[in-house]
């Protein structure tokens, strides 16, 4: 049996909708997030992310409910709590709450793993994190898992291009979002264009997320770019780029085919996009996932 780890920083989050309504107290996170969209076609998936003090309890009770709870490491830091509010232009504002703590705080550094999560470990996938605790988790990672992906930090990639060639050569998969691929390679050629050129950095497969118009793959041994379209529209685009990543990781693992890893990502993306916070995802469907796999393939 193949074991998935997802690699971040776990959040609580205060929605303000574009109507006004509030949702308090959901459930966030990038290491979530991809870890949902892993849990949409495999099993065996934890996400791996420290829980900062005064978490919740009835979130981490759900997180536990749903088979999440191995991964979860106590730390003495302040939760990350963030308001998101999408405002009536539908664009999201995060603003992080006083005495928050820091995505640096919260993320997990190596010596603190559980061990036992290593057992069966096929692949690992970091999601957005500082770029130090970033190039730390990749080191660990590359001698054990079969598979690495990385996501790189919005805050970490403008200037960083010396960092990334270091560390791009060390993964198995790079997949940054359109602005991300800017900001790296300083202006936005197209998105064929940027998946070649970060290529060139290092990584053998780049994949660019490109929201709502889906996504692009370049494999730089073949030359093969491979373009796919999103699965559905979503009612909340908060984590869909992560639970992308995390369908992604899953596809490439069992098929080693990008256009099979690209559904496989745009369909878990549909269901991070689903409605409001991460509770109504926790335990995707997997016969819906199917059916929405081959419904895109």
């Amino acid at each position: 049996m193949a074991r998935y780890l997802t690699f971040g920083n776990l959040l609580v989050e205060d929605v303000v909708l574009p109507d006004g309504r509030e949702l308090p107290g959901r459930l966030g996170g990038d290491s979530l997030y991809a870890a949902i969209g892993a849990r949409a076609f495999a099993d065996d998936v934890q996400l791996v992310t420290r829980l900062g003090r005064k978490f919740p309890p009835a979130l981490v009770r759900a997180l536990e409910d749903a088979g999440y709870g191995a991964g979860l490491i106590p730390c003495e830091h302040d939760t990350v709590r963030l308001r998101v509010d999408w405002g009536i232009e539908g664009r999201g504002r995060f603003t992080f709450h006083e005495e928050a703590g820091t995505y640096e705080d919260t993320t997990p550094v190596p010596d603190e793993i559980p061990e036992s999560l290593t057992e069966r470990l096929t692949a690992v996938h970091i999601a957005p994190v500082p770029f130090e605790q970033m190039e730390a988790l990749i080191r660990w990672a590359r001698p054990r898992a079969r598979l690495l992906t990385v996501d790189p930090h919005y805050e970490h990639v403008s200037g960083t291009e010396d960092k990334w060639r270091r560390v791009l050569q060390l993964v198995d998969v790079f997949l940054p979002s359109r602005d991300e691929a800017t900001a790296l390679l300083g202006g936005w050629p197209g998105p064929g264009e940027a998946a070649q050129s970060l290529a060139a950095w290092g990584a053998p497969l780049v994949c660019v997320k490109l929201g709502a118009e889906g996504s692009i793959a370049f494999r730089a041994v073949t030359g093969e770019l491979v373009r796919m379209g999103a699965a559905s529209d979503v009612v909340d685009p908060t984590g869909c780029g992560d639970a992308f990543c995390g369908g992604f990781l899953v596809g490439l693992t069992v098929s080693a085919d990008v256009r099979t890893a690209l559904a496989h990502g745009a369909v878990a993306a549909s269901f991070a996009g689903a409605g409001h916070g991460a509770e109504h995802a926790l335990v995707p469907d997997g016969a819906e996932a199917r059916r929405r796999l081959g419904a895109l393939l």
